[in-house]
């Protein structure tokens, strides 16, 4: 009885090494960017479109989560947005590259990569969209991370919504 709850413990133990080197090796080895965008960035520009969201979400390690992220936008003008998810202030290089850089231990995933919403005749900002955002804390993780939701266009415009990840 007693070699057999060893046998489980080192079982666990064993288990628990790979998946954090299986993970470790996966974070150190990203793949390759295949195309690089250059993005413009225009000198006066108004940016009118933005997320909404919750700005906390509080998971515990194997938990996942889906989040409703509101895209607000002028219901009169057309747009097409595409959306990516980094860490605050790596923005610019998600635009250029499309590789967003999500920290160890954290799966973020969001169900559209891009949005295109007609011009209507109603005048004033609105919900034109909803997006919904899937977080999942991979095991051994705990901490709080800040994670930027990415809207952007062609032309280099862009807006972001920061929102954090509590991992108890």
């Amino acid at each position: 009885m007693k070699t057999l709850h060893i046998s489980i413990i080192l079982a666990v133990l064993i288990f628990g090494i790979v998946l954090v080197v299986i993970m470790t090796v996966l974070q150190e080895n990203p793949q390759e960017v295949l195309s690089v965008k250059s993005p413009v960035l225009p000198q006066n520009t108004t940016i009118d479109y933005y997320a909404n969201m919750t700005s906390q979400i509080t998971l515990k390690p194997l938990q996942i989560q889906t989040i409703p992220v509101q895209i607000y936008a002028p219901q009169d003008k057309p747009l097409h947005v595409k959306m990516g998810l980094t860490v605050p202030n790596k923005e610019s290089n998600f635009i250029a590259t499309g590789n967003g850089s999500i920290p160890f231990g954290i799966f973020t995933m969001l169900n559209k990569n891009e949005i295109n919403l007609p011009a209507t005749s109603e005048k004033g900002t609105a919900v034109r969209d909803t997006i919904q955002l899937t977080v999942f804390a991979y095991p051994f993780t705990s901490g709080t991370y800040k994670i930027a939701v990415l809207l952007y266009q062609d032309t280099g415009e862009a807006n972001s919504r920061y929102f954090t990840i509590r991992v108890d």
